[in-house]
């Protein structure tokens, strides 16, 4: 009895919040994974772009997008990578900025990130949502791409 009054709570506040958003909001997660590409080098910290193109899996309701199977995800970006040491040939850069557009499937927005260390804190817009990723940089003192891999939600 208990399983079905918590159901019954959940299913609620789930419809009661679905309620509240506005019309054609888009709500959903999404894994994502592939390279993020330095077109201008490391470090840079002046006129620098670069791209990202990987997979995304996942689905958003309102319009309802699927991506369970996987979908491409692009981005371009400008970024700020100013360097730092390079320990073991691996660089040891302790801060980074990014921000451009990027696309999920039918999903697309802005984004921003600031990188500490090989973990960046993304924030979201139209849609809104967060992202945390990882990133592993080649073994090189001067990297011009890092796989990268996270996770998204959007509200």
């Amino acid at each position: 009895m208990r399983k079905v009054g918590f159901i019954a709570v959940v299913s609620a506040l789930l419809l009661i919040g679905l309620m509240g958003m506005p019309a054609g909001a888009q709500t959903g997660a999404f894994v994502f994974s592939g390279t993020a590409h330095l077109n201008s080098g490391f470090p840079c910290t002046s006129g620098c772009s670069g791209t990202f193109s990987g997979t995304a899996r996942g689905a958003t309701v309102l319009p309802t997008i699927n991506c369970a199977t996987g979908c491409a995800m692009t981005a371009t970006y400008t970024y700020n990578e100013p360097g730092g040491q390079c320990v073991a040939n691996v660089p040891a850069a302790p801060l980074g900025t990014a921000n451009g557009t990027y696309s999920i499937g039918s999903v697309s927005g802005n984004f921003s990130w600031t990188r500490v260390g090989v973990v960046a804190v993304l924030v979201l817009s139209s849609p809104t949502g967060a992202a945390v990723a990882g990133f592993v940089p080649p073994n090189s003192c001067a990297p011009d791409t890092a796989t990268v891999a996270g996770l998204a939600v959007v509200a």
